[in-house]
């Protein structure tokens, strides 16, 4: 099966806008049927204008978008749920007196997939949509794929301003060094403390004395860089009151407690709170017992609409509120919450 596809190209010489070196303008214009007029011109190096697109950026665009289009089908025949593709890509032309050519290309492809578990097999695929890729197949020039260490959520989501996107947070990775919300200013002040104290004990000890003192009440009051989300908020305790009094609420309503097949509540009470321990960074408790979370396959057969999403963050908020979480703790988690609950609706 052939495909054929047609665009015009034209350039017109401009009198009122002579180069200043050669004597005519690169500007040229780019015509299609149905996307319409594209200005094109030379790369700057080569007397362009660089408010225009130049042949070597089309190409590397040609390139970048068809491995985001290539990306989309290769997951959909996974059936992995992608919410988001990037691609940078760079790409270099090497030119001599014989005119040059493009010497290689690299592309740096990110995607943001709804459900976490999924991340690892989402990042392979980038390599079957490279192979897949028919502009990447027609190029005599060799493409590189580096496919960068990523976190899905690089920085805490506007939730207020998300409202109804569907889920795409990933299962929180070791922290950064906690801010101040999180323990960094108590630390501080503990160690201002010790040194104060050091040097009132004993009037003569060296400055050396002192810091050292300093430095290790700030080892030991100070959090772990690498405290998890799950280790932050209190680790088990934590996760298993939010999930019971989340239930309690659950009992209590018997229409919202109709849409659990079991009538005792504790199994149930059990997997969530193994799910979210997993979740945040703690024990994998969860898949061992379970496998593959597949939260939107397990809601499925139950009528989620919107009245039971909403009922459902009533009580995961009101849950919630019983913890004594740090502010930027509580906004994470119900950010999470939220997007969460509208990934599994599946009514209105």
């Amino acid at each position: 099966m052939q495909h054929e596809f047609s665009l015009r190209a034209e350039w017109a010489t401009n009198t009122d806008r002579p180069h200043p070196q050669r004597g005519f303008t690169r500007e040229v214009t780019i015509h299609a049927d149905g996307p319409g007029e594209l200005p094109g011109s030379a790369a700057k190096p080569f007397h362009g204008d660089a408010t225009r697109w130049n042949p070597e950026q089309l190409l590397l665009a040609a390139l970048v978008e068809c491995h985001i289009l290539s990306y989309l089908y290769v997951a959909g025949e996974a059936e992995i749920e992608v919410e988001h593709v990037s691609v940078r890509g760079e790409l270099t032309l090497e030119a001599g007196s014989d005119g040059g050519q493009i010497s290689s290309a690299t592309l740096y492809p990110e995607v943001v997939v709804a459900d976490t578990m999924q991340l690892a097999r989402a990042r392979e695929l980038h390599d079957e949509a490279h192979r897949q890729c028919f502009i990447a197949r027609s190029v005599n020039f060799p493409i590189s794929l580096e496919v960068p260490h990523q976190h899905q959520m690089p920085q805490l989501p506007q939730f207020s301003n998300r409202l109804g996107a569907p889920i795409a947070v990933l299962k929180p990775r070791r922290a950064k060094k906690p801010s101040q919300v999180s323990g960094n200013e108590d630390a501080r002040l503990a160690a201002i403390r010790a040194e104060r104290d050091a040097a009132h004990e004993d009037p003569n000890a060296s400055a050396q004395e002192t810091k050292s003192a300093a430095e290790q009440a700030q080892k030991t009051n100070a959090p772990s860089e690498q405290t998890s989300f799950y280790d932050q908020v209190g680790g088990e305790p934590t996760f298993r009151k939010l999930v019971h009094e989340f239930y309690q609420q659950v009992e209590a309503d018997p229409e919202f407690k109709a849409m659990y097949p079991e009538e005792d509540l504790g199994p149930a009470e059990q997997r969530l709170r193994l799910f979210l321990i997993q979740y945040w960074g703690g024990p994998t408790d969860y898949s061992q017992l379970r496998g593959h979370p597949r939260l939107r396959a397990r809601h499925m057969p139950f009528h989620v609409d919107t009245k039971a999403r909403d009922t459902w963050l009533k009580f995961m908020r009101n849950a919630m509120d019983t913890l004594d979480l740090a502010p930027l703790h509580y906004d994470t988690m119900w950010d999470y919450f939220e997007r969460a609950a509208r990934a599994m609706q599946n009514q209105h």
